[in-house]
């Protein structure tokens, strides 16, 4: 019998088993996955940027302490990938007045923002001379929003480090495990075969799983895009729904090496490009890329395994990528990959939360789970290991049940 079974073995459920075992040393833990290693979901199809740039103080907190947790196991000697290199937005002219106002916010919270009228690089600010960029509704860019307090990372290398961590602890793992259900047993059992009724109080008893029946006394679900499916499921209805997200890598030579070696924020490598109309270009240093995606808006689905398309490239991306960056013209990606985000519908952030006796969830981390992932694993072990008060990195206290999913937080409005 396990005291926690955490389905997930991604950023945030090896996160939370990390915290439980580091909180509870004498408590059983088991983390399964359906994979075959770690990080093999949605973790590793991350772009895996991070900023603490948000207008929601949640996010901000959940954010801000996940990072500088991440800067301190660096500063120790754990290569985690982190380059802080900066959030380049180029802001259209509809938008300006709009991100001025967040610009403000950013910095009174103390966040170093600069803006940029012209950049000495191959971007484009004024496509509105251009026909076809008038015939797709491009707009014009008023200026650059640059954030400095932003980066990228390696996701495989961070959930490495939780899983070496809670395994160095004695916790332990099963892969290639798929949980198929979680089952429940009365709080006063009868004796009766058929028990749970529908007029017994229950609690959790394990998870059915393709290898077997795993007892446990509490289950946390960590399963990012599939815990739409799980929670059906069960009968709970959360706001969590799964999107796909694609990456397409082209290779930063010519006029984009120049971009890539910019040196905003970082005087070596160039920011993440955040373009009009929700396209994105997040350098890659070590390859000498660029990770280019989108934040569209297509309908939520699952999709085993998810596949990148070439017609969301060439039909979606390309053409306004090639618009704003004119260097991009006649490249084709040299890789692509696909994952999902698990999208809070309602407010775009992440829900921690017991929905029965030795039942949790942590999901709905909207696309930025990475950056997120201490904190959203801090606030599951305390709330599963029955504390009222969660401590996050630098000793920032928060209530257990702060990210239950019938909690009221003003909506998210910097969403990438």
């Amino acid at each position: 019998m396990y005291d926690y079974v955490i389905v997930g073995a991604g950023i945030v459920g090896m996160a939370a088993a990390y915290h439980i075992r580091r909180l509870s040393p004498h408590s059983k833990v088991l983390v399964v996955d359906q994979n075959p290693g770690i990080g093999m979901g949605d973790t590793g199809r991350s772009a895996a940027a991070f900023r603490t740039a948000f207008t929601s103080w949640i996010n901000r907190v959940l954010a801000k302490t996940s990072i500088d947790f991440y800067r301190e196991v660096q500063r120790k000697g754990v290569d985690l990938g982190m380059r802080f290199v900066g959030y380049l937005f180029l802001v259209p002219e509809e938008n300006a007045e709009t991100m001025r106002k967040v610009a403000e916010e950013l910095r009174t919270m103390g966040i170093a923002v600069e803006f940029y009228r012209k950049l000495d690089a191959p971007v484009r600010f004024r496509v509105s001379e251009d026909e076809e960029a008038r015939e797709m509704g491009l707009p014009d860019v008023a200026f650059g929003l640059l954030v400095k307090e932003a980066g990228i990372m390696d996701p495989e290398k961070l959930v490495r480090y939780y899983y070496e961590e809670y395994t160095r602890l004695g916790g332990e793992v099963k892969f290639n495990t798929r949980v198929e259900n979680i089952f429940f047993a009365p709080k006063r059992p009868l004796g009766i075969p058929g028990e749970p009724f529908v007029w017994q109080d229950v609690k959790v008893a394990g998870v059915e799983t393709t290898n077997g029946v795993i007892e446990a006394r509490n289950v946390i679900l960590a399963t990012g895009a599939w815990t739409e499916r799980l929670m059906d499921a069960l009968g709970f209805g959360l706001p969590l729904k799964p999107r796909k997200r694609q990456v397409f890598v082209v290779r930063a030579d010519g006029e984009l090496r120049r971009l890539l070696e910019l040196g905003l924020a970082d005087r070596e490598y160039g920011p993440m490009f955040i373009l009009p109309k929700g396209v994105y270009m997040r350098p890659e240093p070590g390859e000498g890329t660029f990770w280019v995606g989108v934040a569209d808006r297509r309908p939520f689905r699952l999709e085993e395994p998810p596949e990148a398309e070439e017609a969301l490239w060439r039909y979606g991306i390309y053409p306004v990528l090639t618009k704003y960056v004119p260097a991009v013209e006649g490249r084709v990606p040299q890789n692509a990959w696909a994952g999902h985000y698990d999208e809070n519908v309602v407010d775009y952030q992440p829900i921690v939360d017991r929905l029965a006796e030795g039942l949790y969830v942590a999901a709905g981390t909207s696309g930025s789970g990475i950056m997120k992932a201490d904190a959203i694993g801090r606030i599951a072990a305390y709330l599963a290991l029955g504390y009222g008060k969660a401590e996050l990195y630098g000793g920032v206290v928060v209530e257990s049940n702060l990210l239950r999913h019938n909690r009221c937080f003003e909506e998210e409005r910097l969403v990438i």
